[in-house]
């Protein structure tokens, strides 16, 4: 477990909230959608994923969905980040955490450390 990967189709959320990451001494790796994102997840997996939920070519729900038939993904943790949907959504398909948007990057930073726990010399960029 190398990085935080970040899947949102806008640019802007994505740098944002890599950029974030990256000043607590994460790694991130950026996806524009769910099959960019599974697409990475085919080499390294990640300490976890914030995963957007409404994108073209491949939702994150679909990404959700194919990632529970990856039984190397069986304890990845999502965090969900939406304007779309419910912090109690999230927990029906088990992510480990929820983010509305606009995003607030205490929130981001605060969930990815009680996740993640702290940047470790493997995180770090």
């Amino acid at each position: 477990m190398s990085h935080i990967l970040v899947v949102d189709d806008d640019a802007s959320h994505r740098t944002l909230i890599c950029d974030a990451l990256e000043e607590l001494g994460y790694r991130t790796v950026q996806a524009s959608n769910g099959r960019e994102a599974l697409d990475l997840l085919e080499g390294d997996m990640p300490a976890a994923v914030l995963l957007d939920l409404r994108m073209p070519v491949m939702s994150g729900w679909g990404l959700l969905d194919a990632l529970k038939k990856m039984p190397r993904a069986r304890n990845l943790p999502i965090i969900i980040i939406s304007g779309y949907g419910f912090e109690w959504e999230a927990e029906l398909v088990g992510a480990a955490g929820y983010i509305s948007k606009p995003v607030d990057l205490d929130k981001v930073r605060m969930t990815v450390q009680q996740i993640v726990g702290p940047p470790e010399m493997s995180l770090m960029h």
